[in-house]
């Protein structure tokens, strides 16, 4: 069986909330309104890219940042497992893993260096545990691990060891918060 292909693209300036496009077809001057503390907006230069972010993009993280979500406690671990036992124990890489937000809190944050795609190839070639080394983490079978560049973040399911898929699709903003919220009374 061969291994499925990801790509892991970028998203497009002209999708961005903060494009704008001024004039007519053949004179049209782009601009970038997303600097938080800036009045005026940016005009990209000639040898910008025409529709991939620029390297100065203001929603660009660099290097990108990585978060692992593990499970909120022993019951969301076992809800995961007995939903997904069939999928998860035949180790496939293939297999379409169905994951619950609500189950997951933020468990490390971490900057790697390194993007999705650049991450989803070292899985390929090294164990998790030497990606993580130097960080003193484990990344546990079951985990979620995020590589967020600011501009699109990608998702992988852990499968322990080697093993990792990207997932489709996950809810950041459904995570649990990572920690308790201390009660006003004490």
């Amino acid at each position: 069986m061969a291994k499925p292909k990801y790509t892991f693209p970028e998203p497009y300036c002209p999708g961005c909330q903060y494009h704008q496009t001024v004039g007519e077809a053949v004179g049209r001057t782009r601009y970038c309104n997303g600097f938080p503390k800036r009045r005026k907006s940016k005009r990209f230069k000639r040898s910008d890219p025409k529709y991939k972010p620029p390297g100065w993009c203001p929603r660009r993280i660099s290097p990108p940042a990585c978060r692992v979500y593990g499970f909120a406690d022993r019951d969301s671990e076992l809800m995961h497992w007995m939903l997904n036992s069939k999928d998860v124990l035949s180790c496939e890489r293939t297999a379409h893993i169905s994951v619950s937000e609500r189950h997951y809190r933020l468990r490390l944050e971490v900057s790697l260096g390194m993007t999705a795609k650049q991450f989803y190839d070292a899985t390929q070639s090294e164990p998790l545990s030497d990606i993580f080394s130097s960080y003193g983490a484990q990344v546990e079978r079951g985990e979620i691990i995020e590589i967020d560049d600011g501009l699109k973040p990608y998702y992988f399911y852990c499968m322990g060891g080697f093993a990792v898929v990207p997932l489709v699709s996950f809810d950041r903003s459904r995570v649990q918060p990572s920690e308790p919220i201390p009660s006003k009374e004490t």
